[in-house]
């Protein structure tokens, strides 16, 4: 398995972006990327590689609608090495 960090100006990133405004936790919220609250918003932590599964890890440590610490795991798509700033290998 692999921690992968996507590069910012990639296809992925701006997919796995927006595939976090439209989760439900984030419905009717103004800026959905960003769900400002008290100084906290969207935290990207990594995405996971095994293989060809790609996930992806966020977290928002005062979501507005939750008023506490709430974390958003989804599947990614496949990505080559053009898309990924680094990579660390976890045995």
């Amino acid at each position: 398995m692999d921690i992968i960090l996507l590069k910012q100006d990639s296809a992925e990133w701006k997919t796995m972006w927006e595939t976090l405004a439209k989760h439900p936790i984030n419905e009717g919220l103004t800026y959905p990327m960003i769900a400002y609250n008290e100084g906290e918003q969207w935290q990207y932590m990594g995405s996971y590689r095994q293989g060809d599964k790609l996930i992806h890890d966020f977290r928002h440590r005062n979501h507005p609608k939750t008023l506490d610490v709430y974390k958003v795991t989804f599947n990614g798509n496949p990505v080559d090495a053009e898309q990924i700033e680094k990579t660390i290998r976890i045995k």
